[in-house]
């Protein structure tokens, strides 16, 4: 049988609990009578429903809280491009088997009902839906950090102290930087912290525990099969091998078909470990990127000979790249110079990486050599 769609059922749950706390965020709060008001306010105006794939990357999320209790009970969460071409995916109502996997992920990173959850995911996504309708179907009151500067995130989670805390290991980061900053006397404590989206680096893990006194957990999941991992722990219903290193899952969410998600091992205990992407392309706090389109781009460039793209580590995006341009051997030294002064300066490059292939791609450095140099 399936289950209630997503809007419907979510609304029926406002509906038992009008006072309820649905949200804390720079606007103040939100209760369950009030959003519920806010959908019929919407619905009724009869113009064409907003959809999740119209609203903006850092929308809030009470706006996608609306948004999808406004809507048909179809969910339309954004890819992040894990297991194929970026794209807006398309959720209908959930069967048992995904309940049950759900379930299983609350349980393990500690979602409870009633416990407040703050979220630092943009919703639109994946991970910071999932949290998000979680929350309200478990009347966990939801702090929305989404789009918060880094004192106001501090000064909130202070004033209401969450359980749990999620986010992208970048956004992790960012927080702790801004705690040790503002935080003052107040030290944070936080009993559960969830990171997921990208690679959380043992040191990022330890530094979170330590400062917060928390329990880390690290979930391994994508947008199209689901959250498949909790702390290299399959979840259940889904189902993980490795074949020529690569990983190979089939969920409740994948109608029966297997996907190749990351390249990685599954250990004799059936513990996954993650160690890159299977199709060569960088996820760079948690947005994703093909190294092959920038050396292409840059390539294309007048004056350029050829481009190689290394991979460093970086402490807070866990990747990113920099740029070794060697500039075409006929160019008098007058010619290069000039061109390094302008078009191909470091600059201009990585602005032009940005404007055609997005934040995530632009190299952290643009190197510049000649032939035999």
């Amino acid at each position: 049988m399936r289950l209630l769609q997503a809007g419907t059922a979510l609304r029926l749950r406002a509906a038992t609990h009008p006072r309820a706390l649905v949200l804390l965020d720079d606007r103040g709060e939100l209760r369950a009578g009030d959003l519920l008001g806010q959908v019929h306010l919407r619905t009724r105006r009869g113009a064409a429903p907003v959809r999740l794939a119209d609203l903006p990357p850092q929308a809030p999320l009470r706006e996608v809280l609306l948004t999808v209790l406004a809507g048909d009970g179809t969910l339309e969460p954004r890819s992040s491009g894990s297991t194929g071409t970026p794209r807006t995916l398309r959720r209908g109502p959930l069967s048992p088997a995904q309940l049950a996997q759900l379930l299983d992920l609350s349980r393990r990173i500690g979602l409870r009902p009633g416990r407040v959850v703050a979220s630092l995911a943009p919703g639109v996504h994946g991970h910071g839906l999932l949290i998000a309708l979680g929350a309200l179907a478990l009347r966990c009151p939801l702090v929305d950090l989404t789009h918060l500067p880094p004192r106001r995130r501090i000064e909130l989670l202070q004033r209401t102290g969450p359980h749990l805390l999620t986010g992208l290991p970048v956004h992790l980061h960012d927080l702790l930087e801004a705690e040790g900053t503002w935080g003052g006397n107040r030290a944070l404590r936080i009993p559960r912290v969830v990171s997921g989206s990208d690679v959380l680096s043992p040191a990022l893990r330890a530094d979170l525990a330590r400062r917060f006194r928390a329990r880390v957990h690290d979930v391994y999941g994508t947008t199209e099969t689901g959250s498949l991992a909790v702390d290299g722990r399959p979840l259940a219903g889904v189902r993980i091998r490795a074949a020529d290193g690569l990983l190979r899952a089939r969920t409740p969410f994948t109608a029966g078909r297997e996907l190749v998600t990351d390249r990685g091992t599954v250990d004799a205990r059936g513990r996954v470990r993650v160690l890159g992407r299977a199709d060569g392309a960088i996820a760079s706090g948690g947005m994703i990127h093909h190294p092959a389109e920038v050396v292409r781009l840059l390539r294309a460039q007048r004056g350029v000979d050829a481009v190689v793209l290394r991979v460093v580590e970086d402490a807070r995006l866990g990747a990113r790249t920099v740029a070794e341009v060697t500039l075409d051997p006929s160019l008098s030294p007058e010619d290069a110079a000039a061109l390094q002064a302008d078009a191909l300066s470091p600059a201009a490059l990585r602005a032009l990486v940005r404007d055609r292939l997005g934040t995530a791609a632009v190299p952290r450095e643009v190197r510049f050599s000649s032939p035999g140099r």
